[in-house]
Formats: C-alpha cells, sequence, structure tokens
C-alpha cells in the first residue's frame, strides 16, 4: 500500500514532464536565458540595502586629500623658503615703527622684526629676507597667490578676512584701536607752518635699541601699567574730559562714526570736521584747523614722529576700536601656519620668561626644565615644526623677545604699552604652552 497522497503522483508526474522536456525539445541556450531571468526577477524581490555611511564620496574624499597634502609636503611654503635660502615678506615699506626702509635701504619697524624672527628661526639667519611692500588693496592676493610667504603689513584680523578663501591669521602682534591725538604745544602759525606729513617725505625716527630690556624693565611698561581701558560710561567721560569743546578732524567713514559714538556715550560735547580722506584730515591738523585727530594710533604715532615737534602732540591712552594686527598667511597650509604662530608665541614667551637678546646666554646651561625645554636644551621641540633644536635661542640671539623688539621700534615713538602687555602684567600677549 503506498503512503503517498493522492494528489502527489500526479503532481509528480507533472514535474517529471516538465523537467525532462525542455531537455528533449528547448535549446541549451534558451533554458540558460530562463534561468538567468528568473534569478534577476528573484533577486529583483528583495528590499534594497541601505547605503552605509562609511562608503559616501564625502567620507574617502577627506583622507584622500590630506594623504596627497602629505605626500607633496616637500612642495609647502616651509621647504620652499629653506630651499630659496630667504623669505618673502609682504610689508607696508611707509609706516614708521612698523615697516619703513629709509633712503638708505635700511628697514625697521614691528612688522620688519617679526619678518627677520622668522627667517632666523627657520633659516638661522634674519637677514635672509625679501621685503615686498604691498598696496592695501593687493596685500591678499599676494599671499593667495604665493608672491610672498607671509604677509607682515598692518592688517586688522576680522570675520570677513578669516573666512576669505585661502587666508588664515596667526597670533596678533600688535593690538591697535582708533585714538585720539591732541596738541598740547602752541597752535602752529599758519604762515611759517611747515609743510604736512602727508606730502614730507622725512626719514623715520632711528630706532634706540634697548639697554637691557626686559618684561619688568620696559620704559613704556613702567610708564603705563597702572592704567586701565575705560569700561563704563564715566571712565570714558575722564578719560576724554580733556577733550571737551575741542575740534577733532577725522576721515569720513568708519573713524568719523566711532568717534562720535563714543563720545555720544560718554555725554562730552565736540566738534568734529570730518573730511573726505586722511590727508585732508592731517593738513587740517597741521594748519591750526582743529585741536585733535582721530585715526588708528599706530598711524597717528607714525605721523607724530615726522612733525617738527612731536613733544607737542599726546597721543591718548585709549581706544575707540578694537584693530587687532595680525600677519596674514595662505590658508591651505597648515604646517606654515603652525610655523609662524610658534615663532610669534616664542617672542610672547621669552617676555614671560625673563629671556632676552642680551641675557638669553646665561641661561645655556640653566637647571629649570621650562626654560631648557623651551631653549631646545633638554627637549628638540623645534623638530615638531621642522626647524633646528636652537631656533628660540636664533630668534632671542638676532631678534629678541617682544620687549626688545617693542623698544626698539615704539617706544620711541612714545605708543604706550597698553593691552600689549603680556598677560602677567594685564596685557593681552599669552603665549601657548612649549611642551
Amino acid at each position: 500500500m503506498s503512503l503517498m497522497p493522492k494528489h502527489l503522483p500526479k503532481t509528480a508526474a507533472l514535474l517529471k514532464h516538465k523537467v525532462q522536456k525542455p531537455s528533449r525539445q528547448t535549446p541549451l541556450r534558451q533554458w540558460c536565458f530562463f534561468a538567468s531571468l528568473t534569478i534577476a526577477l528573484l533577486s529583483g524581490c528583495q528590499p534594497a540595502p541601505t547605503p552605509s555611511p562609511t562608503v559616501t564620496p564625502t567620507a574617502t574624499a577627506t583622507p584622500t586629500a590630506a594623504t596627497t597634502i602629505k605626500d607633496k609636503a616637500p612642495e609647502g611654503i616651509l621647504e620652499r623658503v629653506k630651499a630659496r635660502g630667504k623669505l618673502i615678506c609682504g610689508v607696508n615699506g611707509k609706516l614708521s615703527g612698523f615697516s619703513y626702509v629709509d633712503e638708505k635701504g635700511v628697514w625697521s619697524g614691528l612688522d620688519v622684526d617679526y619678518c627677520q624672527a622668522i627667517a632666523a628661526a627657520v633659516l638661522g639667519d634674519a637677514k635672509a629676507v625679501e621685503f615686498k611692500p604691498l598696496l592695501a588693496k593687493d596685500r591678499f592676493t599676494a599671499i593667495q597667490s604665493g608672491e610672498v610667504d607671509v604677509l607682515m603689513r598692518n592688517t586688522t584680523r576680522t570675520l570677513t578676512r578669516d573666512v576669505a578663501t585661502n587666508i588664515s591669521f596667526a597670533p596678533t602682534t600688535f593690538f591697535d584701536g582708533q585714538g585720539v591725538m591732541l596738541r598740547i604745544g602752541a597752535k602752529p602759525n599758519t604762515a611759517t607752518s611747515s609743510p604736512s606729513p602727508a606730502t614730507t617725505a622725512s626719514p623715520t625716527p632711528t630706532p634706540t635699541p634697548s639697554a637691557s630690556p626686559s618684561p619688568t624693565s620696559s620704559p613704556a611698561t613702567d610708564k603705563d601699567s597702572g592704567k586701565q581701558t575705560p569700561k563704563t560710561s564715566e571712565e570714558l567721560a575722564i578719560a576724554l574730559k580733556e577733550l571737551t569743546d575741542k575740534k577733532i578732524c577725522v576721515e569720513t567713514g568708519i573713524n568719523a562714526t566711532n568717534l562720535e559714538s563714543t563720545f555720544k556715550e560718554a555725554n562730552i560735547a565736540i566738534e568734529t570736521i570730518i573730511l573726505p580722506d586722511l590727508d585732508e584730515v592731517l593738513n587740517a591738523y597741521s594748519k591750526g584747523d582743529c585741536e585733535a585727530i582721530s585715526s588708528e594710533k599706530s598711524q597717528l604715532a607714525a605721523w607724530r614722529s615726522k612733525l617738527p615737534r612731536p613733544a607737542d602732540h599726546k597721543i591718548l591712552d585709549l581706544s575707540l576700536s578694537r584693530e587687532p594686527l595680525s600677519p596674514a598667511l595662505v590658508g591651505n597650509d597648515d604646517r606654515w601656519r603652525d610655523v609662524v604662530t610658534w615663532i610669534i608665541y616664542a617672542t610672547f614667551y621669552a617676555d614671560e620668561l625673563g629671556i632676552n637678546m642680551n641675557n638669553y646666554t646665561i641661561f645655556k646651561d640653566t637647571k629649570n626644565p621650562e626654560v631648557a625645554r623651551f631653549l631646545g636644551t633638554s627637549d628638540s621641540l623645534g623638530i615638531e615644526l621642522g626647524l633646528a633644536p636652537d631656533w628660540t635661542t636664533q630668534i632671542l640671539k638676532q631678534v629678541g623677545n617682544y620687549s626688545d623688539i617693542y623698544n626698539r621700534n615704539l617706544a620711541p615713538l612714545d605708543i604706550p604699552r597698553g593691552l600689549n602687555r603680556t598677560w602677567k602684567q594685564g596685557g593681552l600677549l599669552y603665549s601657548m604652552p612649549f611642551r
């Protein structure tokens, strides 16, 4: 007796018939076609797999680009400067105290010294610099195109500049701001007054090297170490009191707006004379048409240095705006930005440690681990940057710390040190840790 269900024999026979029939009547090529079609249809019925986030084009693009850049490291600016044997530094060239070239072709100024500090650290020779004067309208293009390696040209760091294509900034080297210069001497005689400083090409004052500069003995630091920037309307009113009812010349635009809003906040009456450009502002002040002038303090100090009697003009120790002057760099070379950043920090940190260009040799055998690490006698931090172990020593030996630079270039112009003191003295100069 068969145990197979009644319907199964017929089904089995039918299947047998269908399986055997193709082998006899259907060509093998057609059979393979039908089989492939069946598999494709069955596969199409499966749910679509969820794409993995780890295989998206965006995820793989970043490491690939990074690898490419790393592979091409010899083409970076650091290697380019080393191969060339000199640094190309974009500067102003006409701003006393910051970057100025005299009739003999001698360069001086805070920006000039920072160019030389980079050359000392990277090449071991502070004189291996080619200074390239740039107009304000050309400065960022010169960086982006590779025309200069670094821009040291009294440039304010702002949000819109920081996010500009292929532009980045190093730490601020001078905290500037719009200020006011007041005439405290006799009013000029119009008939005998000298030509306007705007059109007079007089040389920059001879820098006075610091005898023994240190963060605690800087003349500029001692003079204003107790002063604080006015914070309240009352403090501002006191600071501006000597300008009450004075005529103040100012250039149209943001400077005029800052001036008027500041005095309005302090509730002090002044008479503003707004002129179309700086040359006219300087001419009016030179002729005695106004008793004070307002512009960036660095500009005021540079201009005052060219007057017949600089002592007759006083730059007030206050700021009507924030103008952090910072070196600009190309934005796609992180290694070069690190190099310039830490060279600037080295001048700040040496100031904190009390190491300057006149006493650095006595620290050669120091037992202080912090100082030894900084000078490269215990740890070779410079190797991390692609520099020689004694890179900080070269900076100190050939250029100095921040106080050396400031005293040599800006102290003779009687610019108050103010915010440009170290953080330990209430200023804004602060180095990241050297470790």
